[in-house]
């Protein structure tokens, strides 16, 4: 009984060794790969700076517009003057005739013109409802919103007093399109830098050895679960001070919102987020025989990671089956989950559906990333 007793410990010892020493190996491999530590911490570093610079301000302000007022009347040039004190939109020229401004439209000198007839002033005495024209730039949404709220809420305050006051109130999103934006962003940044890097290492692996096994011929290498096992905590560990960075720091620096319980709250949520796309990734990466293949490979799949993560178009608005098929993207409840606790206060309750499919995610990965390497290694043997 204690010979047995003490086999096992003895067998355990050596687990345990074997784990440790396939950690501290990957993380030699990790960081002494200069390609994959420029796609690990540069591009992570750098990105979310820059995404968070180019749409510092939030909103759009000051459009430049040009105007045609063929009433010339103290009510047009009233109704000018409340459109020019919008933030949206600034009047820059001033046209006598509509074929003068639409050749500024035309070189992008103005993103819009208001077109205003001979009678407006006319109908406005009259008591008649008085139209005016408004040509939008329809090269961007963001042109088509400003020169939108800008006239309608113009022409509001020119109509008839209203019985009562509106007071707007902004939920969820007080800022504009970085408070909208890079928090999906930031998710799916860790999700392309992590399989990217996973796939050239397995690349790499592949290459260096004669055999083209993934596997390294090393006696601490046995027991597919350790290996599995350690090869994800590598990455795991490489990744918490690049997530806390991402997640954490970047929406303090942008000043983007910031209503989650606490920190520790949002690192559990994203902890299955994480093992999901290791787990994922080590699946993929059996099949990369070069360590650039996994870069073309992935940025094919970004447009699709995109779409279906409900940024370009809400989930609930998709045919059923990929709404459904978007749920086996590991980034796609991460992003709702995230920008749940970020800009509406959710606590781990309130995203628990989220979070529960994430660890259910990270299970049937490490499922599938047991199987795929099970056959890349016997495959390799023969």
């Amino acid at each position: 009984m204690n010979k047995i007793l003490k086999d096992k410990l003895r067998q355990n010892k050596e687990a345990w060794k074997d784990l440790f020493h396939i950690i501290t190996r990957e993380l030699y491999n990790i960081f002494t790969d200069k390609g994959v530590l420029i796609i690990f911490f540069v591009a992570c570093i750098v990105y979310p700076l820059v995404c968070g610079l180019i749409y510092n301000k939030e909103m759009m302000r000051d459009m430049p517009i040009a105007v045609v007022d063929l009433s010339n009347s103290s009510s047009s040039r009233k109704y000018l003057r409340l459109v020019d004190a919008t933030p949206e939109v600034k009047i820059e020229y001033r046209c006598s005739s509509l074929e003068e401004a639409k050749q500024l439209q035309k070189k992008s000198r103005v993103h819009g013109i208001i077109l205003i007839p001979n009678n407006f002033n006319q109908k406005l005495n009259k008591g008649e409802q008085a139209s005016i024209s408004v040509y939008n730039d329809l090269t961007s949404f963001f042109w088509y919103r400003n020169m939108a709220l800008a006239t309608s809420y113009t022409s509001q305050t020119m109509s008839a007093p209203q019985p009562f006051q509106t007071i707007q109130h902004v939920l969820y999103n007080p800022g504009g399109y970085p408070s909208f934006i890079l928090p999906a962003v930031l998710i799916l940044i860790l999700q392309q830098t992590l399989l990217i890097g996973i796939g050239m290492l397995a690349g790499t692996a592949s290459e260096r050895n004669k055999l083209h096994t993934l596997i390294p011929r090393d006696s601490h290498y046995r027991g597919m679960l350790r290996i599995i096992f350690g090869r994800g905590l590598a990455f795991f560990i490489t990744y918490i001070p690049i997530t806390v960075y991402m997640l954490v720091i970047i929406p303090k620096l942008f000043n983007l919102p910031q209503l989650a319980p606490n920190v520790f709250s949002v690192l559990w949520f994203v902890t299955p987020y994480l093992l999901a796309v290791i787990f994922l990734g080590m699946s993929i990466s059996v099949f990369f025989q070069n360590r650039e293949n996994s870069i073309p490979f992935y940025l094919f799949m970004s447009l699709p990671f995109i779409f279906l993560s409900g940024m370009s178009w809400p989930r609930e608005a998709m045919p059923k089956f990929w709404e459904m098929f978007s749920h086996i993207i590991p980034s796609t409840d991460a992003i709702q989950g995230y920008i749940r606790m970020m800009t509406m206060g959710a606590d781990m309750k309130q995203v628990s559906l989220e979070h529960f499919t994430l660890w259910i995610l990270a299970g049937v990965y490490f499922i599938i990333a047991f199987i795929t390497y099970s056959w890349r290694i016997k495959r390799d043997v023969k």
